[in-house]
This record gives structure tokens, C-alpha cells and sequence, in this order.
């Protein structure tokens, strides 16, 4: 313990030169994380300051000393393809490899005839061959060199069992709260009526699909009159059926009303597409006259009920907003409050 220098006592002795040069031997290497970065560089600028600084006088300076520095000239003229030096050959690891080898195999490959003919066809040989084939030379091109299609596993079907749910619904079964029929067939209008009135008097579900259902406008008027008395269902999906627009004009005039719980309806990609301006009205109207709702998947065709439709549902968003900024609940709470941008 005798024997040890206190470092303090050794830089003290040394004079400011002596510090400096110190300095500029640890900064020889820049990238060291351990020093800072204004040290990192032996460089130390020792001109006095010419004064303020004038940022468009220091570009127009650079750009001046720029164009006044003349190139260098080349001490070998450039030669396009020419190699010089010694050639890069890159070195790969055994998982490299392996990922490039299964990269190729993805990719179409032609004969080696078939990929010379191809490079030294002409223009005019390409669009005679195109115009056999009756396509598009470019096309042809394209689809020659396409890569091949990929298969994907189909979805594993539905296995959902209408009348077990509806039991369940009946019983107000507490770990039923969400309920998918999408892409199940052969469920009769009947059934779903029945499914529907049960809403009426359950209070855990929270999420209904009925996607692709071939559900019909009369089972979507008793969805309509059962939300009247249902406040949990939070989530309704009902796309890709054989609604009439009247008929979901209906389901959002319904979903208006002060006594469910409403926050997102599904509904596009109906049998009739165009559903008109009447019921576009319709819909915009009773969406503007919902304080909870703030998704709607739905497509409208005029653009001005779009934009009604979108604003009215960002300010029930950010009145949800502000509301869990004021309860404290949600994350970053406190901190001053940015009204949603439109899109």
C-alpha cells in the first residue's frame, strides 16, 4: 500500500503542454468508448474565433472552396470491368451458406438453352414470341422469371358447435364472452333469432362474429332490438354476408342508443356493395349521434361522410383520452394532453 502513486499527484506535477500531449496519445484510437468523444482526436484547433457564427456565410464558404479546389488527377485512367488489386473474395460460415443455398432454390431457373436463347433474343424476337403466346412481351418477361407460387396451409375450419353456444348464452355462462360463427354453414335463420334474444339477458359476452354466415336481414332486425338491452357486447362482426343496407343502416341506428356498450362494428363486403346516399345518410347520421363508437368497418362511397364519419369518431377517441388521463389509469398519465390527428 506503501508503495502506491496516487495518479492525482503524478498529473498535477505535469504542465498544461505535458497534459495535452497525454491527451493526444490516449485519443489514438477514436472508436474507444471509455474516453470522450471530444477527446477521441489528437486534432486541437488553436486559432482564435473570427467571431459570431453566420451558418449561410460558413455554407457559401465551403461550397466557394469546393468548387475552386481542383480534382486530382488519376495516376491509372479508369477502365470500365477492369479489376485492380487484389480481387475481395468473401468468406462464409456454415449457417451463411446454408440460408443463400435455400434463397436459390426459391428462385426460378431456367435452362441453360432456355437462358441463352432468352439473353440473345431481340426486341422483335421477344414480341413475336409474346404474340404467339398472346400476352404482353413484357409480361412474358416477367412471368419467365416469376417465382413460383407458394402454398399455404388453409385455415383449420371451424369447428364451433351453434347449439352448445346458444346454451351456454342461455345460462349466462361466465367464461363465454366470445362468440365466432365465422365461416360456418347451415346455421338457420331460426337459430340465429334464438342466438340473438339471448343477448337480452346476458351480461358476460363482449365479442360476436358471425363473418360469411349467410345470416340474413330478419336475424339482423332481432340483433337490432336485442341491443336495446344488452350493455357488455362490445364488438360486433357481421361482414361478408347477405344484408341489405336498410338492414344495417338499422344495426348502427341501433347501436345509438344509450342502453349497450357499443365500440366497434364490422360490417363491409356485403352482397350489395353500393348502398346509396339515402343510407349512407342514414348511417352517418346515427354514427355522429353515437358518443361511444370508434371503429366501423364499412366502406362509403361520398367522401364528405367519410369525413364526418372519421371526425366524429376521433373525438369519441380522444374523449376516451381524456378521460383516462384525468383517472390516472393510463400510461405516461399526467403529462399534457395532444389532441388526435386527423387523417
Amino acid at each position: 500500500m506503501g508503495d502506491e502513486v496516487d495518479l492525482e499527484d503524478l498529473l498535477s506535477v505535469l504542465s498544461p503542454e505535458e497534459v495535452a500531449a497525454l491527451v493526444d496519445e490516449m485519443a489514438a484510437d477514436p472508436d474507444d468508448k471509455h474516453m470522450p468523444a471530444s477527446v477521441r482526436t489528437a486534432y486541437r484547433c488553436e486559432k482564435e474565433p473570427t467571431g459570431d457564427l453566420n451558418r449561410d456565410s460558413l455554407i457559401n464558404c465551403i461550397n466557394e472552396i469546393a468548387l475552386n479546389t481542383p480534382d486530382q488527377e488519376e495516376k491509372l485512367k479508369f477502365e470500365a470491368g477492369k479489376k485492380r488489386g487484389k480481387v475481395f473474395t468473401p468468406v462464409y460460415n456454415a449457417d451463411e451458406m446454408a440460408a443463400m443455398d435455400k434463397a436459390d432454390a426459391g428462385q426460378v431457373k431456367l435452362d441453360p438453352d432456355e437462358e441463352e436463347a432468352l439473353s440473345n433474343a431481340s426486341v422483335n424476337d421477344i414480341m413475336a414470341l409474346a404474340d404467339i403466346l398472346n400476352t404482353n412481351p413484357q409480361d412474358f418477361v416477367m412471368e419467365a422469371y416469376a417465382d413460383p407460387l407458394q402454398y399455404f396451409e388453409p385455415d383449420p375450419p371451424n369447428e364451433t358447435n351453434p347449439t352448445l353456444v346458444l346454451e351456454k348464452l342461455q345460462a349466462n355462462d361466465r367464461e363465454t364472452k366470445d362468440v365466432c360463427f365465422n365461416n360456418l354453414s347451415g346455421i338457420s335463420e331460426q337459430s340465429f333469432c334464438d342466438i340473438f334474444n339471448t343477448l337480452r339477458n346476458n351480461d358476460n359476452i363482449t365479442k360476436f362474429s358471425a363473418c360469411n354466415c349467410d345470416l340474413s336481414d330478419f336475424a339482423l332486425q332481432t340483433l337490432c332490438a336485442a341491443l336495446d338491452q344488452n350493455s357488455s357486447l362490445k364488438s360486433i362482426s357481421v361482414e361478408n354476408n347477405r344484408v341489405s343496407p336498410d338492414a344495417i343502416a338499422d344495426l348502427f341506428e341501433a347501436a345509438a342508443s344509450p342502453n349497450n356498450g357499443l365500440l366497434e362494428i364490422r360490417v363491409a363486403a356485403q352482397q350489395q356493395e353500393k348502398m346509396g346516399q339515402r343510407v349512407e345518410e342514414r348511417i352517418a347520421n346515427a354514427i355522429c349521434k353515437n358518443p361511444r363508437l370508434m371503429k366501423a368497418g364499412i366502406t362509403l362511397e361520398f367522401k364528405e361522410i367519410v369525413g364526418r364519419v372519421s371526425k366524429h369518431m376521433i373525438n369519441n377517441m380522444d374523449k376516451l383520452r381524456v378521460n383516462r388521463l384525468k383517472d390516472g389509469v393510463a400510461p405516461g398519465a399526467g403529462v399534457m394532453w395532444t389532441k388526435a390527428r386527423e387523417c
